[in-house]
């Protein structure tokens, strides 16, 4: 004889909230490959893994030292996501942080604004929902 359980019962609200739990995972999970893959900004590369965010992040505070020593003219290498050198100035640096900083912003407000609609569209990963 087969009885029920009631601690195994999982109500249509619980599949619902998990169906849309495993959406905003896989959400999150595009935004994340998005941030990885990078953008070009002025032509260069950047990408975003945790040390290429950290080297950039890391370049910037030395070029906001070097403007705030008035050098505007010493030239740091930055190697893009296509391993290409790039020869900047503090100022290219800090556009270079802030544009990449911008795109990153962006993608977090996509994935929410996406997580957001009811019904989550099933095809959340077009381009057309994320900036570009």
């Amino acid at each position: 004889m087969w009885t029920v359980d009631p601690a195994k019962i999982v109500t249509a609200e619980q599949k619902s909230e998990a169906a849309r739990q495993a959406l905003g995972d896989a959400i999150n999970a595009e935004r994340t490959r998005r941030i990885i893959a990078g953008k070009i900004i002025n032509g260069i590369h950047v990408t975003g893994r945790d040390e290429d965010a950290r080297n950039l992040t890391n370049l910037a505070l030395g070029a906001q030292v070097r403007i705030a020593g008035g050098d505007t003219t010493t030239l740091t290498t930055f190697r893009d996501g296509d391993n290409i050198d790039h020869d900047l100035t503090p100022q290219e640096i800090m556009s270079l942080w802030q544009q990449s900083s911008e795109y990153v912003s962006a993608l977090y407000a996509a994935s929410w604004a996406l997580k957001a609609l009811d019904p989550i569209p099933a095809d959340f990963a077009d381009d057309g929902y994320w900036p570009e």
